[in-house]
């Protein structure tokens, strides 16, 4: 979904945590029942082999599938946010810990239409980086 600032349209969710929905969306449905099996329920993957009538192989291969693409776009969402100007990159903290655009604006010594734009510039870059 996306939203407009400036005339730009800006993706309204661009956190870490989108970012992480987004991989999980992307991914085979095996890969992700076998990828949250092992990460989020601890199971082994013999355990996952056995209740998804698979070799323990695949398990491991849907497992080596899933965390690729993690790393894939986690390690491009890191490299769009390390090519921001500081400035934007301290906007985009703040925003993500809670703070509204009027605070940071006062925080940062900024006018709110600079903040908005600057996190407006800041979200395409991210959403660019990090489509799948």
């Amino acid at each position: 979904m996306q939203q407009r600032i400036n005339g730009a349209a800006v993706p309204q969710e661009m956190d870490r945590l989108s970012v992480m929905r987004r991989v999980f969306e992307g991914l085979p449905e095996t890969t992700l029942i076998v990828f949250m099996a092992h990460r989020v329920e601890g199971k082994r993957y013999a355990e996952i082999a056995r209740e998804l009538g698979m070799s323990e192989w695949c398990v491991e291969r849907h497992m080596v599938r899933a965390i690729g693409r993690i790393a894939d776009v986690g390690g491009r969402y890191r490299a769009a946010f390390s090519a921001l100007d500081p400035v934007s990159r301290q906007i985009m903290e703040l925003a993500w810990d809670g703070l509204v655009n009027d605070r940071i604006a006062l925080r940062l010594g900024l006018s709110v239409r600079e903040v908005e734009s600057r996190m407006a510039d800041a979200l395409v870059a991210l959403d660019e980086a990090t489509t799948l």
